[in-house]
């Protein structure tokens, strides 16, 4: 991976007007799951990935059009039940994931119906994704729009059996030095479909298995429709083992296991004959490392630095980054730290990266000038938007992503922000 731009500290003056409108809007009370302040309903709806929801949300608090209005209406991956995004339009089902979110938005474009309520076009005008698209067309109805740079890494509690540094591997099935046993490697550990021993570079063994199995390490993947889980999947080797789990278990009570998240439609269940809750694995929550002994999750490092800068962000931006790590840790792979500095920023060199981005519909970037606006084109503000309190940093840097307004070449390809001409960018679906 090489970056080929500088992180931007400073912008045009036209986008530092931007942030400074931002202030006097929406500031006043935390967001939460919705856009809050006014307008109520926004220009510009999304929904979709929980990796970017957070930094959408920072945009929504500063992006206006050249009146002052807010322009975006982000939409948390969890939250209420349903969510409605226009004064009149329809109240639906709130998507979570990446997945999720782009059903939703293909529905709403083509007035169809999405988990059982029929959208309309302006329901929706982009949904936030985490990886890009699985097929491809130049002439496609879709357009995958590089947002910013992120990266995925294990996560694990502070004390652990898991090791701190786990190399990535070359291949399912690496031999170890000694050409017998399966060496400690990321894609070993996410391959097994059985308890299995690992032997690290060091030659000491580990364990690896499924909850219950007293291994040293327990792997776990987020909620079916995940754009992380999709993503760390290419990264594994293109099929997880049967030990790798979507839901956790933990004794508790019906009180507290209440508590947990609805996960992809599914609420958490509970046991009353054996006290146990059972509980569907949230991408970029910490709460499987915290119940369930050596596990290991994929957590976007973005997520993590923002939800570790919740307190500054609700600061300078008035919105809530809820901080769902459950002191999470992040390991290193190949060595390779995950962030770097203090405060900790990502490390633009960890050995695992990946565009994030919005999707929106081709045609409509020629039809809606406050779409074209926001996202299409490196200048455009979603990516120039500046830190609303002290117009020295980016919004996308605050929140833990990288800038890749100038590009940054990811295997051979080149993502740009705000790139919509790209043939590897357009889809049908």
């Amino acid at each position: 991976m090489q970056i080929t731009s500088k992180w931007r500290r400073g912008v045009i003056a036209a986008a530092a007007a931007v942030a400074v409108a931002g202030t006097s809007f929406g500031l006043a009370a935390p967001a939460m799951a919705d856009p809050i302040g006014s307008p109520v309903y926004r220009d510009l709806a999304g929904g979709g990935s929980d990796t970017i929801q957070d930094v959408m949300n920072g945009l929504g608090a500063v992006v206006t059009d050249g009146s002052g209005t807010l322009l975006i209406g982000s939409y948390d991956a969890t939250g209420s039940a349903t969510i409605k995004t226009k004064s009149t339009g329809a109240t639906f089902t709130r998507p979570d994931g990446s997945g999720d979110g782009f059903t939703a938005f293909k529905a709403a474009k083509t007035s169809t119906a999405y988990k059982g309520t029929t959208l309309s076009p302006t329901d929706l005008q982009f949904s936030r994704s985490s990886s890009g698209p699985s097929n491809t067309t130049p002439t496609g109805t879709y357009v995958y729009v590089p947002l910013a740079l992120d990266a995925v890494d294990y996560a694990t509690a502070p004390s652990t059996a898991v090791p701190g540094d786990i190399p990535l591997g070359t291949s399912v099935g690496e031999l170890s030095s000694d050409g017998v046993t399966l060496a400690l490697t990321l894609k070993n550990i996410y391959s097994r479909s059985a308890t299995t021993t690992l032997k690290d570079a060091a030659g000491v063994t580990h364990t690896v298995g499924a909850q219950g199995s007293g291994a040293d390490i327990i792997p776990f993947i987020p909620q079916a429709g995940s754009g992380t889980r999709s993503f760390w999947q290419s990264q594994m080797g293109g099929a997880f083992g049967s030990i790798a789990s979507a839901t956790f278990t933990y004794t508790t009570n019906a009180t507290d296991c209440a508590t947990n998240p609805t996960v992809a439609g599914v609420a958490p269940s509970f046991n009353s004959s054996t006290n146990v809750c059972t509980v569907g694995v949230q991408e970029h929550n910490g709460t499987v490392t915290a119940k369930v002994t050596n596990a290991i999750v994929p957590f976007s490092i973005a997520q993590w630095v923002a939800q570790s800068n919740s307190s500054s962000i609700a600061s300078d931006y008035g919105i809530t980054v809820t901080d769902r790590r459950n002191s999470a840790v992040l390991g290193k792979v190949n060595g390779v730290n995950p962030t770097v500095g203090s405060p900790a920023v990502l490390n633009t060199g960890f050995p695992i990266v990946r565009p994030v981005f919005n999707i929106v519909k081709y045609d409509e970037l020629s039809t809606n000038a406050n779409l074209a606006a926001v996202f299409q084109g490196a200048s455009a503000k979603a990516y120039t938007a500046l830190n609303p309190v002290t117009l020295g940093s980016l919004v996308i840097e605050d929140f833990g992503f990288g800038d890749i307004t100038g590009g940054v070449n990811i295997n051979g390809v080149t993502y740009t922000a705000g790139d919509t001409t790209s043939a590897y960018l357009r889809t049908n679906g």
